[in-house]
């Protein structure tokens, strides 16, 4: 999402804010013992329905046809021409604090890093890059609305996240599951590297990246060792009110060459805009996303049967997140029959014990999107 103009992204986003906020409501069916049977029969015969929702306790909820969502949409009464809010930055997101770069917060996020947890392989991976940090920058603390089970899939699966993006045509950014934990990107501009989460919890997740960048522009390709870790709180909701959590991420870079690193610095202030803008854009797609579950599932059963570059049992997890948020939403409408659910947990703890040496970059990364696909799980 580096390479695109924010002009554009607003455009982007308009369209799924459209989407989701002019969704329509339709009241949970009631279906007899003797209907059970005939809508069963009808379901099985629903072209391009999954059959993980189909079959899901949240299929009584799901918009089936457009003849149903025209005509609550005619009862609204609405007229045609009534223009419709777009929400802005600040309905979406809440700053808590600003990104920034001081060496009193570096001090003070290189404390919080749980070294001690990782596996002395993963830590020799880690202090790789923190004995030699070329670039430090906390990124912004922020607040939003978002349904737990939403956002612990999203960041267990970041590869997801990322094809949605594609399908939505967001960003040309492109990314292959190739392990348990591990990934390949390729940004699309000349970028490829690898990310490996070497630590993980409901509420922390430290990340490896190793990357190279080539171009005809320069002499040699510019490589570069990242360590990412994101920290999460996590506040559930009630009848009124939708779960939220807060969330930040710290990142150390370290640059090989005394040259990048140099010209790193020098352009500090506008790539820490750039960290600063996309992480915020990541913090709105995660609130609209579980928006669109709760509100037009139907439109995320479709999205989700086109992703590209996925594991093929990611579609199906990903339609029963999108069935639970949708019945989450339903109940917290239903006066007295809301169940704050606990805090979420479906990400395993990631230390991984082999005590295999640090993995290094090869030297001719290739990605091939075909395979990857069909990566192990």
């Amino acid at each position: 999402m580096i390479k695109m103009d924010k002009t554009q992204f607003i455009q982007r986003l308009t369209i799924l804010v459209l989407t989701v906020t002019t969704s329509i409501t339709v009241p949970a069916a009631i279906v007899s013992a003797q209907e059970a049977p005939a809508r069963q029969q009808r379901d099985q015969q629903r072209d391009g329905q999954s059959p993980a929702l189909t079959k899901s306790a949240a299929d009584q909820y799901l918009l089936k046809d457009n003849d149903r969502q025209l005509t609550e949409f005619e009862k609204e009464q609405r007229p045609a021409d009534e223009p419709l809010p777009i929400p802005s930055e600040e309905d979406l997101i809440k700053l808590l604090s600003k990104g920034s770069s001081s060496r009193g917060d570096r001090k003070a996020c290189l404390a919080k890093l749980p070294l001690d947890k990782l596996t002395p392989a993963n830590r020799t991976n880690a202090e790789y890059v923190l004995k030699d940090i070329s670039m430090f920058r906390v990124l912004p603390k922020i607040h939003t609305d978002v349904n737990h089970a939403a956002y612990a899939y999203f960041i267990a699966h970041p590869d997801v996240v990322v094809s949605i993006w594609r399908q939505m045509q967001l960003s040309e950014f492109k990314m292959w599951q190739t392990g348990p934990y591990s990934y390949e990107v390729d940004a699309g501009d000349g970028t490829l590297g690898t990310l490996d989460v070497i630590y993980q919890t409901p509420t922390e997740s430290i990340v490896l990246c190793s990357g190279v960048y080539k171009s005809p522009l320069i002499a040699k390709p510019i490589s570069a060792r990242a360590l990412l870790h994101l920290q999460t709180e996590y506040f559930p909701g009630d009848n009124q009110k939708q779960d939220s959590i807060s969330h930040q991420v710290t990142m150390y870079v370290s640059f090989p060459s005394q040259t990048v690193e140099v010209a790193a610095k020098i352009l500090a202030p506008v790539s820490n805009a750039i960290l600063d803008r996309n992480f915020k854009e990541v913090s709105i797609f995660m609130h609209m996303m579980s928006l669109a579950m709760e509100r037009q599932p139907g439109w995320v059963e479709r999205l989700a049967s086109n992703l590209e570059g996925i594991l093929p049992i990611r579609r199906p997890q990903l339609l029963k997140v999108a069935a639970r948020v949708y019945i989450d939403g339903k109940q917290r409408q239903q006066a007295g029959a809301y169940k704050p659910q606990q805090p979420p947990q479906p990400i395993d703890s990631v230390s991984q014990t082999d005590g295999k040496a640090p993995r290094t970059l090869p030297r001719n990364l290739k990605v091939q999107p075909v395979s990857r696909a069909q990566s192990p799980m």
